[in-house]
């Protein structure tokens, strides 16, 4: 549900009453997002990457470039007779970023 826009003094006067503003445009179109099938979202490529520190620093760069957190899993793999796990993310980017 979008949270009505804060009032300011135009509200307070009649004037644009009824017009969110592009802060809440952008909040209502995230959340009708996350609704969507993946199908929908028009993503053009996909990529994935390690959440531990230097991939985090990657992850961070590409959602700054427009890139959506698809996915957060984790990977458990075999190394050394050792079972470790690893944090990662799938990240999807869209034809309109």
């Amino acid at each position: 549900m979008v949270r009505p826009p804060p009032v300011d003094q135009n509200e307070r006067n009649g004037a644009n009453s009824n017009r969110p503003g592009a802060e809440e445009l952008a909040e209502a179109a995230l959340k009708l997002a996350e609704f969507l099938p993946l199908w929908q979202l028009d993503i053009v490529e996909l990529t994935g990457h390690n959440l531990e520190a230097r991939g985090r620093e990657e992850v961070n760069r590409l959602l700054e470039a427009g890139w959506r957190l698809l996915h957060i899993y984790t990977l458990k793999y075999r190394e050394d007779d050792v079972w470790r796990e690893r944090p990662m993310a799938i990240l999807g980017r869209s034809r309109k970023s």
